[in-house]
């Protein structure tokens, strides 16, 4: 009996920001697709941008992006290339980031250091050696 694998689905979410509340849904690349995305050349013969977002396209699964009526906005690729640029950039960066596997940023950050308030151990010179 072989292995049968699931393919990925990233689920990304803006917590904040321009877009917080936006979640999209997005299958994982196949090693190929990854070479294409990171050298900016597509299957198609697409370069560049052009080409990251046919990809984008083909490989979402779903999003909850909405109109300025509340009307769903379907998740193509002629939706996207009427969706500002900004918008599509941020998905396709933090979609490359989770494919990457690129760490998220710490949700709080480390505190900086503070005095001690426990006094220091007192400490005195040694006494010198003898010599023997």
């Amino acid at each position: 009996m072989g292995f049968k694998r699931n393919p990925k689905i990233y689920r990304l979410k803006w917590e904040d920001g321009d877009y917080s509340g936006l979640e999209v849904s997005i299958r994982s690349l196949n090693m190929g697709q990854l070479l294409e995305a990171k050298s900016g050349k597509s299957a198609s013969g697409k370069d560049g941008l052009e080409g990251t977002v046919e990809l984008l396209a083909d490989r979402i699964v779903d999003w909850n992006l909405e109109d300025e009526q509340g009307t769903p906005v379907p998740a193509t690729l002629e939706a996207m290339k009427g969706e500002d640029d900004d918008l599509i950039l941020d998905i396709i960066n933090k979609w490359m980031e989770a494919v990457s596997g690129v760490p998220a940023p710490l949700e709080m950050p480390s505190p900086s250091g503070e005095i001690s308030q426990v006094a220091s151990i007192p400490t005195e010179a040694l006494s010198p050696s003898l010599a023997s």
